[in-house]
């Protein structure tokens, strides 16, 4: 696919999605949540050997 133009005025852009009948504005936010069975995030221990152990080639 290629892009052949682009619509930069957004009054342009509205007139062309409502001739669509699509619509003219983007979807509200909708809120963020963890479901229950995800592991929460950054809970417990990180920490880590960061030591060289062993020779470098």
């Amino acid at each position: 696919m290629r892009l052949i133009a682009a619509i930069e005025d957004p009054n342009i852009a509205r007139r062309i999605l409502d001739c669509l009948s699509l619509p003219a504005r983007a979807p509200p936010m909708a809120k963020v949540t963890r479901r229950p069975s995800e592991p929460p995030e950054l809970e417990g221990d990180w920490s880590f050997d960061q030591s060289a152990g062993g020779s470098w080639p």
